[in-house]
């Protein structure tokens, strides 16, 4: 029952493709029929754009080479009611099928991209319909033509040129919206698409209706920017849909005896309307192509510039991890000395047979107190130090005094002295637990100078202060200062001085990251009279 079913859908699905391919075929022919009858040779030959082209080479190129059945349908139904003999139309018909099959074959042989939105498979494209399907539809179509006697020896080269021209221009303008709609219909916006409909619309009629623009290249230089620019700062797609628009008012003024390709002599006329739809397919499928392609790179590079930027900051937490890990040791040291002590007290008692009710409260007192202590150290770095995805508005006192509290047994075993001068209640608008980590790679290097340099008297001062719209704070400290010859780099990605410790490199380069990209803050460093200083500035909220 489930293969019956499944058959059963694949049919129905087969059966919906194939009468929508022969309608589209079918309705899309007879409307160039009817905007563009005085532009038709022999009653099935089109030197304009032959639409139905474009939605078979669309056709099976989306749906594959099961929709040729639904094109040689259309086909034979268009020809037989523009009065052509059966058996011609068959074969025309037969002829057109198989020709979206080769094209069909041939992307897949040349290993195209279906969605042709890189440049070379576009050219893939435009050869294919230029050289091989066209000629060989072109050539077949119109010798079937010629033994009907539906044309003469005389017309058989321009039928033959009219059948080519007009059905690569359908190829190469409908096609490529159609695909490009059906390949972004997720992305693309209905509303969008029918306002550039409505405006090029209204456009191709004040240029074409109006009778007030008779020069081709005036008109280039109107419709062929519009377009341009459509492409590049909307979308390929609605750019496609723009010059379709275009290309049917044009043909239909043009078949009224309206506008600027009406003026000249019939050649003239059909060189000048082919060569100004011609020129708008190449500008959006070259031009537009090369800038989507260009686009698509720039943000290649942007996502790599990302990933090596979350890389490098993965890399620079790892390296904090070791400072975190000592700073929780430092702060569980007396805890654990005081539980050490607590034990030997009870422990002492016990042996002594002194022991009572009241010892254990006091030991279960004082034992919890100093537990809680070591739980609350563990909450406080889980906290400071777990990233936050959303930027908030938090008060930068806090994170400094947070971050010099858990930090104090660090200075006090280095014998780093910190003086801390702030207003009061100065905020800005960020990621508060990334500036934590910033300020601590800062803090950690000042405190590794201090040790590297054997400073006897070694001080740190922090300075945060509001001056007009901007919060400043300062980290001072008398530790010798920065070489001049490398002061310029130690924000350069890997590089470290400290060889020796196995230092990463990243630190002050993730510190330089974190306030300049991520809180769009300032990050500069220079010598001051014994020591470096680092200030980061920030746009006060």
């Amino acid at each position: 029952m489930k293969i019956d079913n499944i058959i059963y859908k694949q049919w129905q699905q087969y059966i919906s493709i194939t009468v929508s391919m022969a309608l589209l075929y079918f309705l899309s022919g007879k409307l160039i029929f009817t905007i563009s009858d005085n532009l038709i040779n022999h009653m099935i030959v089109s030197i304009v754009v032959f639409l139905p082209e474009g939605f078979s080479l669309a056709g099976v190129i989306i749906f594959g080479k099961k929709v040729w059945v639904g094109i040689f349908l259309g086909q034979l139904f268009l020809a037989l009611e523009q009065h052509i003999p059966l058996d011609t139309a068959i074969i025309i018909s037969a002829i057109n099928a198989l020709e979206a099959v080769i094209v069909l074959q041939l992307i897949n042989y040349f290993k195209l991209d279906k969605k042709f939105l890189k440049l070379k498979d576009t050219i893939g494209l435009i050869l294919i319909v230029l050289f091989i399907a066209q000629p060989f539809s072109s050539i077949l179509g119109n010798i079937a033509l010629l033994n009907a006697s539906i044309i003469s020896e005389q017309d058989f080269l321009k039928s033959l040129f009219s059948w080519w021209f007009g059905n690569t221009m359908a190829q190469l303008l409908v096609a490529p919206m159609l695909i490009y709609l059906y390949a972004n219909h997720k992305k693309i916006k209905m509303d969008r698409v029918f306002l550039t409909i409505i405006l090029f619309s209204l456009l191709s009629y004040l240029l074409f209706f109006m009778d007030s623009i008779n020069s081709l290249s005036l008109l280039l230089s109107i419709t062929s920017p519009l377009v341009i620019l459509l492409s590049i700062y909307k979308d390929i797609t609605y750019a496609t849909i723009a010059i379709t628009t275009i290309s049917l008012f044009a043909t239909y003024a043009t078949n009224q005896g309206v506008g600027a390709f009406v003026t000249g002599s019939e050649l003239d006329n059909v060189i000048n309307i082919n060569f100004y739809i011609v020129t708008h397919i190449f500008l959006v499928l070259i031009v537009g192509i090369l800038f989507l392609e260009k686009k698509e790179n720039e943000e290649t590079i942007l996502q790599q510039n990302r990933d090596l930027e979350d890389m490098m900051l993965t890399q620079s937490r790892l390296a904090q991890m070791g400072q975190i890990l000592n700073m929780v040791a430092h702060q569980w040291r007396q805890p654990l000395n005081n539980l050490l002590l607590i034990n030997e007290v009870l422990v002492h008692q016990y042996n002594k047979g002194q022991i009572t009710q009241g010892d254990i409260e006091e030991f279960q007192e004082d034992s919890t107190i100093q537990i809680k202590q070591m739980s609350g150290t563990i909450d406080d770095f889980r906290d400071f130090f777990h990233p936050r995805k959303d930027k908030v508005d938090f008060l930068l006192n806090d994170i400094i005094e947070h971050l010099l509290l858990i930090m104090k047994p660090i200075f006090k075993l280095s014998e780093i002295k910190v003086n801390l001068k702030e207003e009061e209640n100065l905020y800005i608008y960020g990621y508060p637990n990334e500036i934590a980590q910033a300020l601590l790679n800062i803090l950690y290097n000042a405190k590794d100078a201090f040790i590297d340099n054997n400073i006897e008297n070694r001080i740190m001062n922090i300075e945060l202060k509001k001056e007009n719209n901007t919060i400043t704070l300062s980290i001072r400290d008398n530790a010798g200062g920065i070489p001049q010859k490398i002061i310029d780099q130690i924000f350069n990605p890997y590089f470290s001085t400290k060889t020796d410790k196995k230092g990463t490199g990243l630190g002050l380069h993730m510190s330089k990251i974190i306030i300049e990209k991520n809180m769009k803050g300032k990050l500069l460093v220079h010598n001051a009279e014994k020591g470096a200083e680092f200030i980061i500035k920030f746009k006060a909220e």
